[in-house]
């Protein structure tokens, strides 16, 4: 004779009152725009990376002005990703 035993699983709630607000507009913003800035350098460093093997730049580095164009990426990102979560 086999017993089956049901068990109900128990939902416990840990969130925070607000917390997917703060979720919404201040982390996922946040991380799309880590995301922009990281893609955007990356592909900055391999562009760098690729002329200095074919030899059209004599030197390899990054340049203020490659962080801060990926800083741009970030921003632009972060502001669109944060006005999507507005419009919801």
């Amino acid at each position: 004779m086999k017993t089956k035993i049901k068990s109900s699983s128990v939902h416990i709630a840990t969130a925070v009152p607000g917390c997917d607000k703060l979720n919404n507009h201040l982390f996922k913003p946040l991380k799309a725009g880590f995301l922009a800035f990281t893609a955007i350098l990356l592909i900055i460093f391999l562009f760098n990376l690729f002329s200095f093997v074919i030899g059209s730049n004599e030197k390899f580095g990054m340049d203020s002005l490659d962080f801060l164009l990926a800083g741009i990426g970030f921003v632009l990102q972060m502001t669109d990703s944060l006005l999507k979560s507005f419009m919801r």
